[in-house]
């Protein structure tokens, strides 16, 4: 695995509570991220980032009045988007499998379960940092490709590949 320079890294805490917000920057600061912006909910993220342009995204999941998947969808969909590729990393203590597909749907990176370590937090920050997904874009779906394993197609056609 790639080493990550961390004190050139712009990332962006997206989180309502202050306690939490406050630890996740500690804990940034303690992995050497040289530059944090931070939001209270996904709307007031989308302001932030036009100007600070995160090389990374820490999200929560529940926030009021922009939840972090909803953000991360207006992220890589909207017009305006200040930076649409940018890898998201969402925090959520809702695990389930109905919230997780629902971020992934969304064009979430990572998921990283509450409540989290700086080791767990780092190991994902440079495995989403060190695995830059090819950016899918289709009728439905707008963000890194999903497809963890290459899995055979079989008869059904790879719908990824262009014509030329």
């Amino acid at each position: 695995m790639k080493e990550i320079d961390f004190g050139r890294m712009r990332a962006l805490i997206v989180e309502d509570d202050q306690a939490m917000r406050d630890l996740i920057v500690a804990m940034l600061e303690g992995v050497g991220i040289g530059h944090i912006g931070r939001a209270r909910n996904g709307q007031e993220a989308l302001n932030v980032a036009q100007d600070f342009r995160p090389d990374i995204v820490v999200c929560d999941v529940m926030m009021e009045p922009m939840d972090g998947i909803t953000f991360t969808r207006r992220l890589r969909t909207h017009r305006d988007s200040p930076s649409p590729h940018t890898p998201v990393i969402l925090l959520t203590a809702h695990t389930d499998r109905t919230t997780v597909l629902e971020a992934r749907d969304a064009g979430v990176n990572a998921f990283v379960a509450k409540p989290v370590s700086i080791d767990e937090l780092k190991r994902k920050i440079t495995l989403v940092m060190n695995d830059p997904r090819q950016f899918i874009r289709s009728e439905d779906y707008v963000g890194p490709d999903r497809r963890h394993r290459a899995v055979p197609l079989g008869t059904r056609p790879d719908r990824r590949k262009k014509d030329d």
